[in-house]
């Protein structure tokens, strides 16, 4: 039996990979440096210091990388502020669904502050009873650290968990924690054909996610 569920963030739950494109990008080109679409999707479920570090090195080293860090999460809170966050299709039913039947946490590559801006904004917090950040954890996605690590605070075994991603980094992540994965691809973010073929699930919209969790229900789940 499926006893957790615990979601992404960024992606999956909101449309907020826009947002990060467009902040990003205006950081760098500030220093004459290009950003490209693809400089982002290389970077689509990964925790902060892999986005900071990317970025130092394409302006050269010009702003140390905690500046790099404070000037990019500003300007992103700016953006949730401004309530530029899109909910998407089936978050809102998905959460209240989940969370009366399962235990449901939240494991995000965004700082806390801006975890936490995110779920003002759309009154989701209730719905958790476990919110962790990969900064919290030693190694970010595609490690499995924060998978484990939020399952290890809710007593909850891999093997009778699921994890719902959208991104490479995050599809990896789950399955190396050792639970089932339920891929919820994301235009923006689109993990290659490999990628998808490693989750134990693959559904067009979290509308579906109630149909595949119930089937796994109907099966035996041992631990490991």
């Amino acid at each position: 039996m499926i006893e957790a569920v615990v979601f992404d963030m960024d992606g999956l739950l909101v449309q907020s990979d826009p947002l990060w494109l467009r902040n990003r990008r205006a950081l760098v080109e500030e220093y004459g440096a290009p950003w490209t679409e693809s400089d982002e999707l290389e970077l689509a479920g990964v925790d902060t210091s892999i986005w900071v570090s990317a970025i130092h090195r394409r302006i050269g080293g010009r702003l140390a990388p905690e500046r790099v860090r404070e000037e990019v999460l500003r300007r992103m809170a700016g953006s949730y502020a401004g309530g530029e966050i899109i909910v998407l299709p089936g978050a809102h039913e998905a959460l209240a669904a989940c969370s009366r039947a399962y235990r449901t946490g939240l494991a995000s590559g965004s700082p806390r502050f801006l975890i936490d801006a995110a779920l003002a904004a759309t009154g989701w917090a209730p719905h958790f009873e476990s919110i962790l950040s990969s900064e919290d954890v030693a190694r970010g996605k595609p490690a499995p650290d924060v998978y484990l690590e939020i399952l290890r605070r809710m007593g909850v075994s891999p093997a009778r968990s699921v994890v719902v991603e959208d991104s490479s980094g995050g599809i990896r992540a789950g399955k190396a924690a050792g639970a089932r994965v339920v891929a919820v691809p994301n235009p923006h973010t689109l993990p290659p054909p490999e990628v998808l073929a490693m989750a134990d699930a693959r559904i067009d919209s979290l509308h579906a996610l109630g149909h595949a969790l119930d089937q796994w229900n109907r099966e035996p789940v041992a631990d490991s």
